[in-house]
């Protein structure tokens, strides 16, 4: 089987049959739960909150996080820059107090909308149930490809947001390109989960919820370590800067970049590894919605 396959969008898996279901409508059903914080999780990951697996091996590689060090490379915006210390800590808002829930707290007509819109995304949600219950077992299947299928732009969008943010030095749009694949994310994983809800509770079929459940949580790996590599890239982008800066210390500062790089290989090593993992779990789930079909 093909290392890279999750890199590649999957073949159209549109059914045909009008019981189906538009993923793109699915996320746009459940869009307001992004647009009122989403999963946290990639945020909070920008925030130094690295799962704790994550931070014992860059400590054994004598590694952290530490976005509070002065990148040398970067070229802030309006909203950059600092009193002249020359720091910059990271922009995104901590997992505990995003911007929608800071504003609530502050603004009593704020609160009112925040009440509002969990309604809403309620409803949203119900409304999304109410289409999965009429789709059969291999719409439900085909639907969790389509999704992926998603989340592998989403990926490419997230890397080349980065890509960007590195070659320009634009540090201030970094915090828009977290936003953006916070909320995309957000929404796929939980429409997965709504088909897999819908697949065990309505059809019995626990075989291939528990699929869907091994997919969902290497997602959820691979999501935390890419969020580890980007911010390592990050380092290493600013260690670089230092040393082609360097007069007198360019052997320690070779060092620490060194290290850094060998950081930055090591998480790609395990993104890759997660997208094997990913990949056979993807293809059980084809086998099933084949044989699905057959019967």
């Amino acid at each position: 089987m093909s290392s890279t396959a999750s890199d590649q969008a999957p073949p159209s898996t549109t059914n045909k049959n009008t019981k189906g279901i538009d993923i793109r409508s699915a996320m746009s059903i459940l869009s307001s739960r992004a647009e009122d914080g989403g999963d946290k999780e990639l945020r909070a990951e920008h925030q130094q909150d690295v799962p704790a697996k994550i931070v014992q091996e860059r400590r054994a590689m004598g590694q952290s996080i530490d976005l509070e060090s002065s990148l040398q490379w970067t070229k802030m915006g309006p909203t950059g820059g600092g009193s002249g210390s020359g720091g910059v800590t990271c922009p995104c808002p901590p997992p505990e107090q995003d911007v929608v829930t800071a504003a609530a707290e502050a603004d009593p007509e704020a609160q009112e909308q925040r009440r509002a819109l969990e309604e809403q995304r309620k409803q949203n949600e119900a409304e999304l149930r109410a289409k999965l219950d009429n789709m059969s077992v291999s719409e439900l299947l085909r639907a969790v490809l389509s999704a992926q299928g998603e989340r592998t732009v989403t990926y490419k969008t997230y890397d080349g947001g980065l890509d960007t943010v590195l070659s320009t030095g634009n540090i201030t749009a970094y915090p828009g390109v977290v936003a953006a694949a916070t909320a995309s994310f957000s929404v796929l994983s939980d429409t997965i989960n709504a088909i897999r809800t819908t697949l065990v509770e309505k059809h019995g079929r626990k075989d291939v919820g528990k699929l869907i459940a091994d997919l969902q949580r290497s997602e959820k790996e691979k999501l935390s370590t890419t969020a580890a590599l980007h911010l390592e890239r990050i380092r290493e982008k600013n260690e670089e800067a230092v040393v082609m800066g360097s007069d007198d210390t360019g052997a320690a500062d070779s060092r620490v970049h060194n290290m850094l790089r060998e950081g930055v290989a090591t998480l790609r090593a395990k993104v890759q590894e997660l997208v094997e993992t990913i990949n056979e779990t993807l293809e059980e789930i084809r086998y099933a919605a084949v044989e699905e079909e057959k019967s």
